[in-house]
């Protein structure tokens, strides 16, 4: 069975092994006829991969393009579907962020991307200031330009550079929430976001597995290490990786 994401006009497909190229290019054809909105169809040839979360694809057929617009949430978010991560099924888990965001409110948006998490809460929480950081650089070239499509440039900062050296990313700044929608690594990144954070600050941090109670447990001990003491707000299912595997989100307030 052939699966798909749709990113603004493109879509991209995964077959199942053995598909011929006759076969893959028919369902591309096929999907375009069926679907005006779309206007490229391509296979993800590789699985996500790396701290920057690439991947590759094959053109199969319509324009030839990699760069679409994507819109959600009356967002619109500009990308480069092989430079840029992004996931259209993540579109409810941010709308869910946002609402839970105080008006006014400092956010600190991590491993951003093209800031869809950074967008989507600036239109429906209408925080004061939202810095949204991201090692990669095309990310971060496309980032400021969805700030200014979205008309959040005054209220998105985006930063370009490694979580792991905040420090010097962004100086000493306290804020209200973090948002931690991370790369699927072994490392939590919990390190080096305590010193950012003030009583009462709300972390949401997500993480993966196959048991949620594994993520409370090594959030509590980098608590521990950090001597932070916490409160577990929310904990839930995200969304399913793989069969047997889940994203999760565990909501955390410094006390």
């Amino acid at each position: 069975m052939t699966s798909y994401d749709v990113i603004g006009s493109i879509a991209i497909l995964k077959f199942p092994r053995g598909m011929k190229k006759s076969e893959k290019k028919k369902t591309a054809l096929e999907l375009l006829e069926k679907h005006k909105n779309l206007k490229t169809v391509v296979e993800k040839s590789e699985k996500v991969r790396g701290r920057l979360r690439t991947i590759k694809t094959l053109f199969l057929a319509g324009e030839k393009t990699k760069e679409s617009i994507h819109n959600e949430s009356g967002c619109r978010f500009k990308l480069n579907i092989e430079k840029c991560y992004f996931s259209p099924r993540l579109s409810n888990e941010r709308i869910e962020v946002a609402k839970k965001i105080a008006e006014g409110s400092k956010v600190l948006v991590l491993f951003a991307g093209v800031s869809p998490f950074s967008i989507v809460i600036g239109k429906i929480a209408k925080p004061e200031k939202i810095v949204s950081v991201e090692l990669g650089r095309e990310c971060c070239r496309y980032g400021k330009e969805n700030a200014r499509l979205n008309k959040l440039e005054r209220v998105v900062e985006i930063v370009q550079g490694d979580v792991k050296k905040l420090k010097k990313l962004i100086k000493k700044r306290k804020f209200d929430v973090i948002v931690m929608p991370r790369p699927q690594l072994k490392e939590t990144f919990l390190a080096y976001i305590w010193e950012f954070c003030k009583k009462d600050t709300e972390i949401f941090y997500y993480g993966f597995g196959k048991d949620i109670e594994e993520i409370v447990s090594e959030i509590e001990k980098e608590a521990g290490k950090a001597k932070k003491k916490i409160r577990i707000i929310e904990k839930r299912n995200a969304g399913d990786i793989a069969p047997y595997r889940y994203r999760f989100l565990v909501r955390f307030k410094l006390v």
